[in-house]
């Protein structure tokens, strides 16, 4: 931690130095996108001496904002060291009893085997989009796109990997008092969280600092959409298909329902057994304490029981978790706030009169943002009388403090350049507007999203209650909800992008959308520990008798699931922002290329091309959306056809668990992984088709049309496909949690129609909120990516390039049948081969353990000899 330290001190030296006029100049040279005058903070030199203005498509030299830049590195510092704290403070933690590490070791063998298998593919395709990098945009690009790619994926994996190691210790520590849980929780989420923020602007200030040319920023988000594609939809895809393949594998076995009708019974019976004890004690009845311990070690032998006899397959729906939830949330922050402050700078710089400051702006503000995240992760206010509700306010509270932190430094900033001359004070004013909605509309959107799917508001109580009417009733009461909740995100995002536009034009939007990711830090930490609470609470329930540790794992995964719910509706809202930041870059530098204001032209009335441009992006959007989720129920029957082929993935007989379910969940994981790569294919060549279908065939116009049409179509998809999904899910747990009574006041349990009927709606509503709701959002960004980096390739009208389109049609058909076929046939050899490697490390693994423990048994017994 200490090296944290020391560039913390290194940052802000640099930076004071700077400020002070003593530091060393750093001086960029760029394009200009408008006709302005010469940026006043010098240097006086510039390419044309003769001329006092810039004009468009006309180089130009700043000064580069080198204290926002070294305020961007003491951030990242202090991101880091919170983050080495906190992988210390949890891996202190007490692991507990031998049955939560047996599942923790289970869970993360399956982790470990599948970022084994997927990190070379993702390396392929860097591989190839590198190479295409270099050759269209030189080394410097290419320098930010690996950057970007290594340091997302870092994130990412390092992310996941203490989450899993936290688990445990969560599961835990719920049997101590809730705030050590929740603050254990909440510190090994904020990991991944503040890793990626600390990494995305630590690393984007170093390369700006290094390469001077905005430019080559692109690069950045280029190769973090990339990795983040992959892990949040082959993730996806690999964690629902997991679960939806353990759903008809148990039933098929004929023991899921019995499995969840033992472990509510079991609650059940726990909870009468405490109302006895406490009747007795009233009554000042002594209590017989060999019963109650008897009967309560027969409850423990019961769960060791469901623990051990569950098929190796459920166990692979905590894996998916893990990787979907946390390693592609992780990614997909990473890879918005990349491509937001890549695009801002651009714009700022380019696009501005004053570059020095409106290019550094933005990196106040994501500064700041990381600067406060990293501080308000350390606590959460929490007592043990606190339910999920008040959790939930907690943690919103502390995103307040950030709101206001971050608002005085952009305060400062701005007041300070106001005094200096350069902007006016309607411009300050403006800014802080901005920034203020940016920074408080996302938030606002994840509160409405809650109303619609978390068991603390009504909705999801009347869907739970009028389950008993019929699946019907279950399937159109969801799917209305979540037409209902698009409503209020999309009118609000829609009006304060016009009224920024109004007050700012395209760099309001730049920092509008700068605004909207400076908390990210800390919404993405508590979007992890939503995976980390879901397995948590399985652990406990699998592991323990005691009411009120399972009272509390109750109350952090229903907070779990509104944070993870809240981090999807983030994301859409991130993306949103990222795609247009994007679209108006291709905007500013196509129009540019070609010696045109694009000012100008972006108030350009509709015209054929830009309406048969938004007609693609609504096609291609439903296109990809249908890709996603049948690439996941063809994942979910691949496994369940595998599992009933192979006897391989049974759990072995007379071997003790975790044992018996290692070599099994290995091979599950490793088929998993293969065929999720498969299917991931034809989502991938769909998206990187549809901006060159655009481009040649619709010009540049119905290229920017299509960018900004799906745009919009986008979010209110994915708000909709998130949201109902996770009523129905939420509704579910409000019975499995034993919420809903009857009118007689007798509790509503597994084996009632109503929670028959509700598992329904929720094997309808996985693949929506867990696949292509989130999915949609990587769609658009690494579609607006593409078409940024291949802007180049296309004409202002298509009479000159539509024949390129034909050709990109025959390409993509070809790419998708060797993906069904060729694709298909590779993967089983490459699959048949890791099989074999893995079942030969699997025996000797086992043979190893199997062996420590024989020899630990025998000391014992020898220590014990000579004692006696």
């Amino acid at each position: 931690m200490m090296i944290w330290i020391l560039c913390t001190i290194s940052s802000v030296v640099l930076g004071l130095l700077t400020f002070q006029g003593a530091g060393f100049e750093r001086i960029s040279e760029e394009i200009s996108f408008v006709r302005a005058r010469n940026p006043p903070y010098g240097p006086v030199e510039q390419p044309n001496m003769e001329l006092k203005m810039r004009d468009v498509n006309m180089p130009f030299r700043y000064l580069l904002p080198q204290v926002p830049l070294f305020f961007c590195l003491a951030s990242a510092s202090v991101g880091l060291f919170t983050v080495s704290y906190f992988v210390n403070f949890m891996l202190l933690e007490d692991q507990g009893h031998k049955k939560v590490v047996d599942i923790c070791k289970l869970i993360s063998k399956g982790v470990v085997v599948y970022l084994e298998r997927t990190t070379p593919v993702i390396c392929i395709f860097l591989f190839l989009a590198g190479w295409y990098v270099f050759v269209t945009a030189g080394w410097g690009t290419l320098s930010c796109f690996i950057a970007g790619a290594a340091l997302n994926l870092i994130s990412a994996r390092i992310g996941v990997g203490m989450t899993v190691q936290g688990t445990g210790r969560l599961a835990h520590a719920m049997g101590g008092v809730l705030p050590h849980a929740v603050q254990i929780g909440i510190r090994t989420g904020s990991i991944g969280g503040l890793l990626a923020t600390s990494l995305a602007i630590g690393g984007m200030a170093i390369m700006w600092l290094w390469l001077l040319d905005t430019n080559n920023l692109s690069g950045f988000g280029s190769g973090a959409s990339i990795v983040s594609f992959y892990l949040r939809v082959g993730g996806g895809i690999f964690a629902k298909g997991a679960e939806i393949g353990s759903n008809l594998v148990c039933e098929m076995d004929d023991h899921k329902a019995a499995e969840e009708r033992r472990v509510f019974e079991l609650q059940q019976r726990i909870m009468d057994l405490e109302q006895a004890r406490r009747d007795r004690m009233k009554k000042g009845l002594a209590e017989s304490d060999e019963d109650m311990m008897d009967q309560l070690r027969m409850m423990e032998e019961e769960m060791q029981d469901v623990a051990a006899l569950l098929h190796p397959i459920e166990y692979l729906d905590a894996v998916g978790e893990n990787i979907c939830d946390v390693a592609g949330t992780c990614a997909d922050l990473f890879e918005s706030m990349v491509l937001i402050l890549s695009t801002s700078a651009i714009i700022g710089s380019k696009g501005s009169a004053v570059p020095h400051f409106t290019a550094g702006l933005p990196f106040w503000i994501a500064g700041a943002g990381n600067l406060f995240c990293s501080a308000v992760a350390w606590r959460v206010h929490c007592t043990d009388k606190h339910g999920s509700r008040q959790l939930r306010l907690s943690l919103r509270m502390n995103l307040v403090i950030v709101i206001i932190a971050v608002q005085c430094v952009q305060i400062a900033a701005s007041y300070l350049e106001w005094l200096r001359g350069s902007i006016e004070f309607t411009q300050f004013w403006h800014y802080t507007l901005i920034s203020l909605l940016g920074q408080v509309v996302p938030e606002v959107c994840v509160f409405f999203a809650e109303i619609f799917t978390s068991v603390d508001y009504p909705l999801v109580r009347s869907l739970a209650q009028n389950s008993g009417l019929g699946v019907v009733q279950v399937v159109l009461q969801g799917l209305g909800q979540g037409f209902a909740s698009t409503l209020f995100p999309a009118v609000t995002m829609v009006g304060v992008v016009m009224i920024t536009y109004e007050l700012e034009g395209h760099y309001g939007l730049a920092l509008l959308s700068s605004a909207s990711v400076s908390g990210t830090g800390f919404q993405g930490g508590i979007a992890s520990y939503g995976a980390i609470s879901t397995i948590a609470h399985k652990i406990v329930h699998l592991t323990t008798y005691h009411s009120m540790t399972r009272h509390r794992a109750n109350i952090c995964a229903a907070l779990g699931d509104s944070a993870a719910h809240g981090g999807n509706i983030i994301s859409a809202v991130n993306a949103f922002s990222a795609v247009f930041n994007v679209a108006m870059t291709v905007l500013a530098q196509a129009y540019t290329r070609l010696g045109m204001n694009y000012q100008a032209i972006s108030g350009a009335p509709v015209s054929e091309w830009s309406q048969a441009g938004l007609l693609l992006g609504v096609v291609m959007t439903m296109l990809f959306t249908a890709n996603t989720i049948i690439s996941c129920l063809e994942t979910s029957k691949a496994f369940m056809r595998f599992c009933k082929e192979s006897k391989e993935v049974d759990q072995k007989r007379n071997v003790p668990f975790p044992y018996s379910h290692i070599q099994p969940l290995t091979i599950l994981t490793s088929f998993g992984t293969v065929t999720s790569m498969r299917m991931v294919f034809t989502p991938m060549i769909n998206t990187l088709a549809v901006p060159m279908l655009g481009g040649w065939f619709l010009g540049l116009r119905g290229l920017l049309f299509l960018l900004s049409g799906s745009n919009v179509l986008i979010l209110c998809l994915s708000i909709f496909l998130s949201n109902s999904g996770q009523s129905w899910v939420a509704a579910k747990k409000y019975i499995l949690f034993g919420s809903l009574k009857d009118q007689d006041g007798k509790v509503i349990g597994p084996d009632s129609v109503e929670y028959e009927n509700l598992g329904v709606g929720e094997m309808i509503g996985g693949p929506f909120e867990d696949v292509a709701g989130p999915a949609l959002n990587n769609f658009i960004k690494f579609l607006a990516v593409f078409a940024l980096v291949t802007e180049g390739l296309y004409e202002e009208t298509p009479e000159n390039t539509w024949i390129y389109g034909f050709a990109c049609i025959a390409g993509a058909l070809i790419l998708v049948a060797f993906s069904k076929f060729g694709l298909t046939l590779a993967l089983n050899c490459l699959t048949s081969f890791l099989r074999q490697r893995q079942l030969q490390r699997a025996r000797d693994e086992q043979d190893e353990e199997l062996s420590d423990e024989e020899d630990d048994d025998g000391e014992e017994e020898r220590v014990g000899i000579e004692d006696a």
